[in-house]
């Protein structure tokens, strides 16, 4: 990591409208210890380029492996309600959650999770366990439980259109 940080620096100086060049930098920096200056590489490249994805996925990578999982929760948080999540980036978010301690959003990024998977079971029972997770706001919780009842209806009508038309 160290020879891809002296190789990057230059790269990203003449370079700096290209955005993979920042991201490569800011994890060459964090994987050679230099946990600071790489938080600061992510931190410029997305004043330059906001709500890039790799620049933030990589960027709430960074910061969880600093120990800021909050802080890459908030920044996943804020992307993801501008920008359509992967799965995958759904995971992070469910994972950064839980890391910075909030149990209830780490069930419910799950939930969303499994949804994009196509597992409605898996979705119930994380909703599920987000309501029971200790400390919720009203909002968290009245949040979670139409999520909920949003998919129960959606099994409830798939259900009886599938017995209908085996009739």
């Amino acid at each position: 990591p160290a020879a891809a940080v002296s190789i990057l620096e230059p790269l990203v100086a003449h370079h700096e409208g290209n955005t993979l060049l920042h991201a490569a930098l800011g994890q060459a920096q964090t994987q050679a210890k230099q946990t600071k200056e790489g938080l600061a590489t992510f931190e410029t490249a997305l004043e330059l380029f906001p709500r890039n994805v790799p620049l933030s996925i990589r960027y709430a990578e960074a910061l969880m492996s600093a120990g800021r999982a909050r802080d890459a929760h908030v920044l996943l948080l804020d992307l993801f309600n501008n920008i359509e999540p992967t799965p995958p980036q759904i995971r992070l978010t469910a994972m950064a959650a839980s890391a910075a301690g909030d149990a209830g959003d780490a069930y419910y990024y799950m939930s969303e999770y499994h949804i994009a998977n196509g597992d409605l079971t898996l979705s119930v029972q994380q909703l599920q366990l987000a309501l029971t997770a200790p400390n919720l706001t009203v909002v968290q919780k009245e949040r979670y439980q139409a999520r909920l009842d949003e998919i129960r209806d959606f099994l409830a009508t798939a259900r009886m259109q599938r017995t209908s038309s085996k009739q």
